[in-house]
């Protein structure tokens, strides 16, 4: 009785096949000459005339830190603009060398180029620059952060008095807080109008911004201090007695219901609140 054909391994199955060994193998060389300039994967590469081996890679090399300096364009438009062509290209190279893509998405790619700006001359001698640089950085992650319905006034209004104490809030995915000193949010709407901007001014303390996303459109404001303080406690997770507490430097006694509710309705307007839970 004949056992049927013979039956080969699936290479998708178990361990991988010679071939799949060898391409990884490749796809690791291309990548730390990419990444490092390793020549190893030069042996692999077929000449093709009129272009020689090294000469193909280098085609490779370039595009890789090309596509990563368009990345940081994408991101730091304002930057661009301040800088202008030839410093922004000279940084964009600088920071791709230095900072090798380790992500999966090129859409991560640039988050450090704020401390870069801090310590690297000639940037360090301007701290404006750094400064916003964190606030595009931000901007851009405020858009691509996760969404989720807010939680209406009307939605707040139903909550039972005496549950009000021990309720907690849920923030939306989006929101963010800067903490900026200079005046980078009016260089950067001044930039966005297309318009010449403003020189740099140092605030006398570091202002608060609140940054968030409501209706696929970026949202920002500046925070009094006993904003602040309520939505830092809000956001630790604090239940809305703490919050109205941590009310209690800034206000007299007597105000701090009214502002709290205030508050409370302003951020719920905004879209700010995610959902509303209870200890109870």
């Amino acid at each position: 009785m004949s056992a049927g054909p013979e039956r080969r391994a699936d290479p998708g199955c178990g361990a991988a096949s010679p071939g799949a060994h060898a391409l990884r193998a490749l796809q690791r060389e291309l990548q730390r000459h990419l990444l490092h300039g390793d020549p190893n994967i030069t042996a692999a590469i077929v000449e093709a005339p009129p272009l020689s081996a090294a000469e193909r890679l280098g085609i490779y090399h370039n595009a890789y830190r090309v596509r990563l300096v368009e990345a940081l364009d994408d991101t730091y438009p304002k930057l661009h603009l301040v800088l202008g062509d030839e410093l922004f290209a000279a940084l964009g190279e600088s920071f791709v060398a230095a900072n090798p893509s380790v992500y999966r998405s090129i859409r991560w790619y640039g988050r450090e180029l704020a401390d870069t700006l801090i310590d690297a001359a000639p940037f360090a001698e301007q701290p404006i620059l750094a400064e916003l640089a964190r606030l595009e950085w931000t901007l851009a992650e405020v858009f691509d952060s996760g969404d989720a319905e807010p939680v209406t006034r009307a939605a707040l209004s139903a909550i039972e008095p005496s549950a009000w104490g021990e309720i907690r809030l849920e923030l939306h995915p989006s929101l963010r807080r800067l903490d900026l000193e200079w005046n980078s949010v009016a260089v950067w709407q001044a930039l966005s109008r297309e318009e010449s901007p403003p020189e740099p001014e140092q605030s006398e303390r570091p202002v608060a911004w609140l940054l968030w996303r409501q209706n696929l459109g970026n949202y920002f404001r500046s925070l009094t201090a006993d904003e602040a303080a309520a939505l830092e406690a809000a956001r630790r997770g604090a239940t809305f007695g703490e919050i109205c507490g941590a009310l209690g430097p800034h206000l007299a006694e007597d105000e701090i219901p009214l502002r709290a509710a205030g508050l409370l309705g302003a951020w719920a307007d905004a879209g700010l609140i995610a959902a509303v839970k209870s200890d109870c």
